[in-house]
């Protein structure tokens, strides 16, 4: 990680006060667009202008936190770009996940199918945080965890970097400037609970109370902040992940790093009443790539909001689902979202003969659409695991393979096939040839956000007896805030490694669940 520069900034006074723009302001009358560009797909309910504002605004995010952070910018696949649902409420992006704290307008989850995000129109400036916020503190998740390496971050810096980078402002002439004040932590900051700097080393606690859990995250984005901008503590940040990586214990790493806490809770708190810098990167330096707006079909239009339940996939309605999509397909047949979308619809529903027929649809419509390419194939995945003709079966999981080979070599940085082409082994329950093992540690590779491919792609490595890279794989998880029991497993299996015990390391996969795949 890399700690910016401040040889070009101004001072900013932090205030409890601020109105912040909503990301995509309700429109009176408007319709559904779609835009693409190098790393997002956005659908939203929108004017076309302001969608095409916001995925320039987007593009711009991305590439000036790769500058600043010397991020490689490699090519992404067409399946593996960010996919943003602009729901048009919040409360629909609640409902998504069935979430009642009525806190939640927006979210972040990795798939191996592709990353997707979710915000409400109409997040607006309640509590003095807007959807675009929320979005950037998502989005810079899946920036860190996309430039992976054997680093164990903590939970508070974790959060901490994605606060730093949640206010991000846009000039005219496209500059971005980082280090804005994140004011939407400033009740938390002035009125929450007093907690000292060694409850972030410690950790967020299970349980933490809704009040605690704030103070957390704005401490957090304080001690960032201070460490990437101050004048004081250079190198102690570094010297603290080194120490973690050493198999120090946080507390014992923040004490040999930042040495005592009391005098940097002072700091802290004079710094947070005082002056801060922001950072600029000039606009000279920011390159984007084209935009591309266009209106979504009457039919992709009718099923989008399905379709982006169906994309979250988790605790949703299959069934249902599926009936709403197929009564829009009998209006809109051979629409190529359409059939793509009623594909992924049936497979959820447990209807893999009605899935391949859509993505033959589909395939029909689009030849050259890998989705619809990977959609026949878990199709046929299904069909073959639940033959019991073992010849039929035999010959079904061959034409999945072959149409998995098919899609990544259409789009060979697209994750999905490679991992699809994986499983069919797992589900014939054979071993996996090496070409397959390859696919699986390429597809975690370049999506290593996903945690339950991540941790089969570490599994296989110990399998291999590869246990350096076993570790490095795991390393993602295991230091995520939003791995859960999954990050558990992988810190043990890491402490493992680190013990010499290589092959006892799978042992600890009895004591827990691990992630599925997509999980995040």
């Amino acid at each position: 990680m890399h700690l910016p520069d401040k040889g070009a900034d101004v001072r900013f006074q932090l205030t409890f006060l601020c109105a912040v723009a909503a990301l995509v302001a309700a429109p009176a009358h408007a319709a559904w667009y779609q835009a693409a560009s190098k790393h997002f797909v956005i659908y939203a309910d929108d004017n076309p202008k302001r969608l095409s504002a916001f995925a320039d605004r987007l593009e711009r995010f991305d590439a000036a936190v790769r500058l600043l952070d010397h991020m490689p910018d490699p090519d992404v696949g067409l399946g593996n770009r960010l996919t943003v649902f602009v729901l048009p409420r919040a409360a629909d992006v609640r409902a998504l996940v069935g979430d009642k704290t009525g806190f939640l307008d927006g979210f972040y989850t990795g798939r191996v199918s592709g990353p997707l995000a979710y915000i409400g129109q109409d997040v607006g400036t309640y509590g003095g945080i807007s959807n675009e916020t929320i979005f950037f503190h998502e989005y810079t998740h899946h920036l860190m965890m996309q430039d992976v390496d054997e680093a164990p971050y903590p939970e508070w810096f974790v959060e901490g970097f994605a606060e730093f980078f949640s206010t991000p402002k846009f000039d005219k002439d496209g500059s971005v400037w980082f280090g804005v004040p994140a004011q939407h932590r400033a009740g938390g900051l002035f009125f929450g609970p007093k907690e000292p700097v060694a409850a972030l080393f410690a950790g967020m606690q299970p349980n933490m109370p809704p009040d605690k859990r704030e103070v957390f995250y704005g401490r957090s984005w304080l001690l960032t902040h201070y460490l990437f901008m101050g004048k004081k503590r250079d190198g102690q940040l570094e010297k603290y992940i080194q120490l973690l990586g050493a198999g120090v214990p946080s507390l014992d790493a923040a004490h040999q790093a930042f040495g005592d806490f009391n005098q940097l809770d002072k700091e802290l708190n004079s710094y947070l009443t005082g002056a801060m810098y922001e950072f600029k990167i000039p606009g000279s330096k920011i390159h984007i790539g084209p935009i591309e707006v266009t209106p979504l079909t009457p039919g992709a239009a009718q099923v989008i909001i399905a379709r982006a339940k169906i994309k979250y996939r988790d605790n949703q309605p299959a069934e249902a689902l599926a009936a709403q999509v197929r009564q829009a397909e009998t209006r809109y047949r051979g629409d190529d979202m359409v059939e793509r979308t009623l594909a992924e619809a049936e497979l959820d529903a447990g209807h893999p003969q009605a899935a391949e027929s859509a993505a033959e649809r589909a395939l029909e419509a689009n030849p050259k659409s890998t989705e619809a390419m990977v959609l026949k194939g878990r199709a046929l995945t299904a069909e073959a695991s639940a033959d019991k003709d073992s010849t039929r079966a035999q010959s079904l999981f061959d034409e999945a393979r072959h149409t998995f080979i098919a899609a990544n070599k259409l789009d060979t940085e697209d994750p999905e096939p490679l991992y699809e082409f994986y499983r069919t082994y797992i589900e014939e329950g054979q071993r996996p040839t090496d070409n397959a093992l390859a696919a699986l540690h390429y597809a975690s590779d370049l999506a290593p956000q996903d945690f339950g491919v991540r941790m089969n792609s570490a599994i296989a490595y110990l399998n291999e007896g590869k246990f350096n890279d076993a570790r490095s794989a795991l390393t993602v998880v295991a230091y995520s805030p939003h791995a859960q029991s999954a990050g558990d497993v992988a810190k043990r299996m890491i402490a493992d490694l680190d013990a010499g015990k290589g092959r006892a390391t799978l042992q600890e996969l009895k004591t827990a669940p691990t992630a599925e795949p997509g999980s995040h």
